[in-house]
């Protein structure tokens, strides 16, 4: 009993901790996008000018080298990527990076995404590439 009692504390914790990594980096790639951090908001412009910056050749896309730039290499990241390829070219396009992305995360079609709403779409759309990467499919 007492190493189920444990095993239950040390799955909490890790859960917890595991939620806190997220967060902090959801709220890190908000930072990156978010050109005016004083309204909590997100525009359009903002996130095309964030693939713009990662396309630092100019080419109109961007590759897995210079998306890695700006993130810490691991897996995640890469599936990360590979979430947004969604043609799986190994390229981002701004069709992919920023237009798709960003009519999810506006539900009402005023061109401006809460902080709200950009936290659940990338903690929801991370939670689903973890689940993934451990077999899970719920």
């Amino acid at each position: 009993m007492k190493y189920t009692i444990l095993f239950v504390a040390i799955s909490l914790v890790y859960s917890q901790l595991h939620h806190h990594d997220i967060a902090l980096l959801v709220d890190g790639t908000f930072k990156f996008v978010d050109r005016n951090p004083t309204d909590g908001t997100l525009q359009y412009d903002e996130l095309m000018g964030a693939f713009h910056y990662l396309d630092a050749d100019g080419s109109g896309t961007v590759s897995f080298e210079e998306y890695i730039k700006h993130h810490h290499d691991n897996t995640l990241q890469h599936e990360i990527f590979n979430n947004f390829d969604t043609n799986h070219d190994g390229l981002l396009q701004t069709s992919e990076y920023v237009d798709a992305p960003f009519m999810a995360m506006d539900h009402n079609g005023d061109h401006v995404v809460s902080r709200t709403d950009y936290d659940h779409y990338y903690t929801n759309m991370i939670h689903h590439i973890i689940q993934n990467q451990h077999g899970h499919t719920g």
